[in-house]
């Protein structure tokens, strides 16, 4: 009787090696570091950092492995700490002037610039098709990695050690700031009033005089229990703003 075949032996592949992840060798962590004035205890954080996922593919990563996760956190970071800088930094300035201050020094146009200022790009760990790849009007990669910096930090060493980075590495005097609505007097006006907690200004109309083709209004400006201002002009909202700034002088000069 034949005996029954033995099944035939199946070798094993081993299953593939996971690529090392890259990391920065210790001169460049040491230029890198110096760069930004700070030192990280736990590497592992600036390596995340400085990882762009396009790498995530090649090294079989996961939702830790690029540094998605930590710009998402470093962007609330940034927010919160500049808040706190331009509330500080101009005590009388209304809300709508601060929310235009806020947009431009947490925009990805200035993260980049930022980024741009201490060569982060040639720290970045990405896929060899995004090494000279910069299209757009900034350096989106260089942002994001500002951003994942903040957030490296952090969770290194808290929030004061990541506002000491802020404040080290940031381009307050540089970046183009937006127009103020308040060069427009009456604006002005109505933000001196409400930094100092007064009623808003009243416009009266005192005169109006001269021939209809070339007349001329005479308003006054008022701010109860303050002071008040009189002006010309050749039409209603011309003497407005004339009263208002002749008002904001005096103001001036009063406080």
């Amino acid at each position: 009787m034949k005996k029954p075949a033995r099944p035939k032996r199946t070798r094993l592949r081993a299953p593939a090696k996971a690529k090392k992840r890259p990391t920065l060798n210790a001169k460049q962590r040491k230029t890198l570091e110096a760069a930004i004035g700070y030192t990280f205890k736990d590497e592992a954080l600036l390596t995340r950092a400085l990882t762009h996922p396009s790498l995530i593919d090649d090294y079989h990563g996961g939702a830790q492995f690029s540094n998605q996760r930590l710009e998402f956190l470093g962007d609330r970071v940034l927010g919160l700490v500049m808040a706190e800088l331009l509330i500080t930094k101009y005590p009388k300035e209304r809300e709508g002037h601060l929310t235009k201050l806020f947009h431009t020094l947490v925009s990805g146009e200035t993260c980049g610039k930022v980024g741009t200022g201490f060569g982060l790009r040639d720290y970045l760990f990405f896929d060899s098709s995004m090494r000279n790849n910069i299209s757009g009007h900034y350096d989106k990669p260089v942002a994001d990695a500002v951003e994942s910096l903040i957030a490296a930090i952090y969770n290194d060493s808290g929030l004061k050690a990541a506002e000491g980075f802020i404040k080290r590495c940031w381009v307050f005097d540089t970046i183009d700031t937006p127009p103020r609505e308040s060069e427009n007097p009456k604006t002005q006006l109505s933000d001196w009033c409400g930094a100092n907690q007064a009623a808003y200004a009243v416009y009266t109309t005192l005169n109006q005089d001269g021939p209809p083709h070339a007349p001329v209004f005479t308003i006054e400006a008022s701010v109860d229990g303050h002071a008040a201002a009189i002006a010309t002009g050749g039409n209603k909202q011309e003497a407005e703003k004339a009263a208002a700034a002749a008002l904001l002088e005096k103001l001036d000069t009063n406080d």
